[in-house]
């Protein structure tokens, strides 16, 4: 009893010494050095750090006055549309949320509430952030939605920006797709192979307009390789199509509350490790050596750590994977939760929905709250979005802190950067509570000039709202205090050429060609240049205005095309032309529509844009009905507040300050007020007579008589009716051949018409007639689960393994653990999982499987569950 007092008193003082390291230990004072190994340097993109956007379900658009400022304050240097888990349920080509698209997902709470939001302020077009991108110099990567748009859709996004001169830095193919497997009741893809190959369409829709486009999977999270393991396999056996490598990073997330030391010690060691070496080994032992790497989201996701720690932890990550060579473009999740609305407006746009009202939600202002992450990131643009090329650096002298597993790792973590506009950078993180004073050093030499510091410190980890400062220091003498951010800048002595501009404007006017471009901080001047010829622009006009990014270009011939190029020009030299825009002085052709679509009073039309476009008017006509709607920018629109059971006519022409084309052919499209509500989650599996049974959910409650259309196609997305009348959820296809394959998807119908999308396409899950597998039972004993598996022509000699895969799927995570069995029968085994191995409150899914000298079988889907 004395012992085990001590200990808990032990215990205890190892707690407090703990907690007076992290909050008290700021009193203590270290010296040394950060050397800047100018040996190390590599390349890296110019503005290579940004954010995913995810604003829909916020009063902000992308032309709202505080976005625009929220955008301008960070200057990121790339942002992703239209992504995160909301954009699931988003229309491309409109710009809108799609009750329809909706209908798909089983949690749709969210996506009708970027429906709500979208329709009471209106769309998010693509057109407008690259705009507002343009503004700041930054960058577009975008994520397709491969959940519930069709590779169709993909490619008329890509010919929209290509007829817009949208410059696209990476297309990645869906958000997440990981979560969308069958250990979650989920048959978006069987797994990572079928996803890939389910991407294959996509990918061809696009490199159909872009033959050199970035294309990128999306291929995992952290600690989720099994995904990505079968993503390889299909690379393996077909070769990659995507160029780019994706994943997310989440890592101090565990699915629980944490307390404070927990977290912290958690997030000391998991950002180290996710960002080595050996991290990166492993992305290329399941990819190739030296892929480019693309994060699209990542970030702290544990509640105590928000604040000040996480401002670090978000620094430091972006620096520590800008030290691999092939460093793409790293994106924190997410830009309005690093500067976000200071008022929300819920109210007032949920009155305007409920009463069927537009708000233009531009004149509601919001103001805005920095985060401290958001704060971090200004100190972190500020160099990459100004660099493109860094430098590892040494420290000497640095603090160690807890990590987990009673380990000490290091607290501090710097970067240099190789400025484009006369300045070179260094920034330093600091996790400990402990002030450094540190001289910089260039290589062997150091550093005796003045610099700009630019920081945020705490003396306590755990606080939040910390202002940042900004002053001037000596680089022989540079004090890195506390919990910080420092951002060290000085004058580089080099006249550097500007960096090479972009044109994110142009446009056809009544005045000529407007161009808009990206404005280089150490230019003097410009040089707009053109011709009818990309090798031969020999006309050029001088800006000699280096505030001025802008100008018009008048009295060009009509129905001759133009190319148009931009320089920055300053003392040391020009810049390399710009990529050119290429217009053509005419009226823009017809366009032509390629889809509608009907839901309650409301008409979808989607149509293939056009060159020299600078918007589109949809006009639509009945008995007593002719108006005429202006789309602006986009290739989709939805019609509101139309009649039931009235034939409207749409038809669709294109604009720009020349005139107006001719409308395109019309289509007819009535609403129904009973049109069946979509079917969602198909699944097809394989019987062992060889027969593909089909099973859905169907979730209409409410219109009278509908029943479901089952197409089925020996291509992905290529499908063709084959059984009708069915009124139940299921149907065994015993039509299929043997040894061909098919795909398959679903559609409800009725006297009113039939649903217009279909969900996600079914990949047979094939039944393995020579061995099979039944996973049986899931028995709760005292201090195990024990789980039984039958099987049948399983030969002893040819088997590695029997035993079951587990996944905890209580919340994102789908990767699965193996747990081997050690009692095999003639014809079943049991696997004892002990509790110990499992998670109070978790639900996992399980399966069995046999593994043989040739791979590995698995029992069929849907996997059991449980909650521990």
């Amino acid at each position: 009893m004395l012992r085990s007092r001590s200990l808990v008193l032990l215990s205890g003082i190892i707690v407090l010494a703990f907690a007076i390291s992290i909050s008290c230990s700021c009193k203590k004072q270290s010296s040394g050095k950060l050397i800047i190994d100018v040996n190390s340097g590599h390349e890296i993109q110019e503005g290579s750090s940004g954010f995913n956007v995810r604003i829909a379900d916020k009063v902000w658009s992308y032309s709202h006055p505080d976005f625009i400022a929220a955008v301008h304050g960070l200057k990121p240097g790339w942002l992703r549309y239209f992504s995160g888990t909301m954009g699931d349920a988003f229309n491309g080509a409109t710009g809108l949320y799609d009750k329809d698209y909706a209908s798909m997902f089983n949690h749709q709470k969210q996506y009708l509430k970027g429906y709500e939001y979208t329709q009471v302020k209106g769309p998010h077009r693509i057109i407008d952030l690259y705009e507002l991108l343009g503004e700041v110099g930054g960058k577009l990567v975008v994520t397709i939605n491969g959940f519930s748009e069709t590779p169709q859709v993909a490619g008329e996004m890509a010919r929209f920006c290509k007829n817009n001169n949208i410059e696209v830095e990476v297309w990645q193919f869906c958000n997440e797709p990981y979560f969308y497997v069958p250990q979650r009741n989920l048959y978006w893809w069987n797994d990572g192979y079928d996803y890939a190959a389910k991407m294959k369409p996509y990918a061809d829709s696009i490199k159909a307009v872009y033959p050199d486009a970035k294309l990128a999977l999306n291929c995992t999270w952290d600690g989720i390789w099994g995904f990505m393991k079968e993503i390889h396999q299909y690379q393996e056996e077909n070769g990659a199509y995507w160029n780019v490598f994706s994943k997310h990073s989440y890592a101090p997330h565990v699915g629980k509350k944490q307390t404070f030391e927990e977290a912290y010690q958690r997030a000391n060691t998991k950002i180290i490790e996710v960002t080595s070496p050996e991290a990166m080994a492993e992305i290329e032992s399941y990819s190739w050596k030296d892929t480019p790497l693309l994060i699209t989201e990542f970030g702290v996701w544990n509640t105590p750590l928000n604040g000040i720690f996480s401002a670090i932890y978000n620094a430091e990550y972006t620096l520590r994977q800008l030290h691999h060579t092939n460093a793409f473009y790293i994106a924190s999740h997410e830009i309005s939760n690093k500067y976000r609305p200071g008022k929300n407006y819920k109210t007032a746009i949920s009155e305007a929905y409920s009463k069927g009202e537009k708000i233009n939600t531009e004149e509601l202002l919001t103001g805005i709250v920095k985060d401290d992450e958001g704060k971090a990131f200004e100190l972190v643009h500020e160099a990459t979005n100004h660099s493109n090329y860094t430098w590892d650096v040494q420290i000497e002298g640095g603090a160690k802190v807890e990590g987990m597993k009673n380990t000490l790792v290091d607290a501090l973590y710097a970067r240099a950067f190789k400025g484009v506009d006369g300045f070179d950078y260094l920034l330093v993180t600091n996790r400990s509570g402990k002030y450094h004073d540190f001289s910089v050093l260039m290589g062997d030499e150091e550093l005796n000039k003045k610099a700009e510091r630019s920081y945020m410190f705490s003396e306590k980890a755990q606080n939040k709202d910390v202002e940042v400062i900004t002053d001037q220091v000596e680089l022989g003498n540079v004090q890195v205090p506390p919990y910080s951010v420092v951002l060290l800048k000085w004058s580089s002595d080099r006249l550097d050429l500007p960096s090479v501009p972009r044109i994110y404007k142009s446009k056809i006017t009544d005045k000529g060609v407007e161009l808009t471009w990206w404005k280089r901080d150490n230019a003097l001047k410009y040089r707009v240049s053109y011709g009818e010829t990309p090798d031969d622009l020999n006309q050029s006009v001088l800006i000699e205005d280096s505030e001025m990014n802008f100008c018009v270009i008048p009295n060009l011939p009509a129905a001759k095309t133009f190319y148009f190029g931009v320089q920055a020009i300053n003392e040391a030299g020009t810049s390399n032309r710009s990529d050119l825009v290429k217009l053509t002085m005419e009226i823009p052709e017809q366009p032509t529509i390629f889809k509608t679509a009907k839901r309650d009073t409301t008409i979808t039309v989607m149509w293939k844009s056009v060159p020299n476009a600078i918007g589109y008017k949809v006009k639509v006509k009945a008995p007593h009905f002719n108006r005429e709607y202006d789309a602006n920018n986009v290739f989709g629109y939805r019609i509101e507040g139309l009649a039931y059971d009235v034939p409207y006519s749409i038809s669709v022409s294109a604009y720009n300050g020349l005139g107006e084309s001719s409308a395109s052919e019309s289509d007819v499209v009535t609403c129904k007020e009973q049109l069946p509500i979509p079917p969602r989650n198909i699944s097809a599996k394989e019987t062992k007579a060889g027969a593909v049974y089909l099973e859905w959910i169907t979730q209409d409650t409410i219109n009278p008589d509908v029943k479901y259309r089952l197409y089925r196609g020996k291509t992905l997305y290529d499908y063709k009716p084959f059984a009708e009348d069915i009124e139940e959820n299921h149907y065994l296809d015993t039509s299929v051949k043997a040894g061909e394959n098919y795909y398959y998807t679903v559609k409800a119908y009725n006297a009113d018409g039939e649903c217009s999308f279909y969900p996600n396409s079914a990949t047979i899950i094939k039944y393995d007639k020579v061995q099979n597998i039944e996973l049986s039972q899931v028995v709760l004993k005292e201090d195990h689960y024990e789980i039984t598996v039958h099987f049948n022509n399983m030969k002893d000699k040819l088997v590695d393994v029997y035993g079951v895969a587990l996944s905890d799927i209580s919340y994102l995570n789908v990767e699965e653990d193996l747990f081997e069995s050690t009692e095999v029968n003639e014809d079943s085994f049991v696997v004892k999982i002990p509790l110990t191995k499992l998670k109070k409150g978790s639900t996992y899914a399980v399966r069995g499987f046999i593994k043989t000298k040739v791979g590995y079988t698995y029992s069929m889907p849907p996997h059991q569950k449980f909650k521990f």
